[in-house]
């Protein structure tokens, strides 16, 4: 691994753990995993875009050394935001920066970039529409509500206890199973991974992201859209998504004009949801071009 320095930064009254590399001067990127990850889903990202970029990578609320607190407040959409916006002035200072985030953290990056366009030059969203789009997709669309099952069935019950008994093993072996067989995807990689998701409370702190944003269809108002139900990107979008995954319904992605000014889509075939890993290359690419054509705007 390349060297870089690492802290806990006190943001909002929680403590979230962050790794930073790369020359001072270079443009800022902040990256944000989902779930169940922590930082290290964007190590190839990491490594790569610090050698020309300032690049942050952050352990999400609850995730790895990051706090993990009990009430669900400050898992809610507008307050993870907050978070990142005061890690981003401490690590960044009042420059504007790049937020780019793989699923959960997509969601995060896009609804930071609705309520704060004036921090970012643009926002990178890796295997995730807009969380008003999704919401919006839950209530209408039957599809993905029927694929979107598991935010709901996870909370409690017997899905619960598989995923956070025998610290989490389950999560870990089956949800990066895909990976495994993959040439670049280290066990080195593998065991962290295994050893973040097994930290006590991790990935039920997890779930807690969806607990505190994902309401039940039925009972969903004006209120559970942050930071509107018709709220927009206006600065320079990036979607990156692998035409394999079934997480959300293909036609989102042409619905994410409703969502989105400036947008730009990369589809890559033959890969699924863990594109920062599966597609590490491809990935990197697109990123250092897409920052190096918006860097300063």
């Amino acid at each position: 691994m390349i060297e870089h320095a690492e802290g806990r930064a006190l943001v909002e009254g929680v403590h979230l753990h962050y790794v930073e590399a790369g020359p001072e001067d270079g443009p800022a990127v902040l990256l944000l995993h989902g779930f169940p990850s922590f930082w290290m889903s964007f190590l190839p990202q990491f490594e790569a875009l610090s050698a020309h970029h300032r690049v942050v990578a952050v352990d999400a609320l609850g995730a790895n050394t990051s706090d993990r607190p009990d009430s669900l407040e400050p898992y809610r959409l507008e307050n993870m935001a907050a978070q990142i916006d005061a890690l981003a002035r401490q690590r960044f200072g009042d420059r504007t920066f790049t937020f780019v985030g793989h699923d959960w953290g997509a969601g995060l990056a896009w609804a930071y970039a609705q309520a704060y366009p004036e921090r970012l030059d643009a926002v990178i969203a890796i295997s995730a529409p807009p969380p008003n789009q999704i919401l919006h997709l839950i209530q209408t669309n039957e599809e993905q509500r029927y694929r979107s099952r598991y935010m709901y069935a996870m909370r409690r019950g017997s899905t619960h206890r598989h995923m956070t008994e025998n610290g989490s093993h389950a999560v870990w072996k089956e949800g990066y199973e895909i990976l495994r067989p993959l040439p670049h995807y280290t066990a080195e990689l593998d065991e962290a991974i295994r050893q973040a998701l097994a930290v006590p409370g991790a990935v039920d702190a997890g779930i807690n992201w969806y607990r505190a944003n994902v309401p039940d269809p039925d009972a969903m108002t004006d209120d559970d859209f942050w930071p509107a139900r018709d709220a927009r990107v206006t600065v320079p979008a990036l979607l990156i998504w692998g035409n394999d995954d079934q997480t959300f319904v293909p036609e989102f992605i042409d619905q994410l004009g409703d969502y989105v000014d400036d947008l730009e889509v990369l589809r890559m075939d033959d890969t699924r949801h863990w594109v920062t890993l599966q597609r590490p290359e491809e990935t990197n690419r697109a990123i250092a071009d897409f920052v190096a054509r918006h860097a300063g705007d």
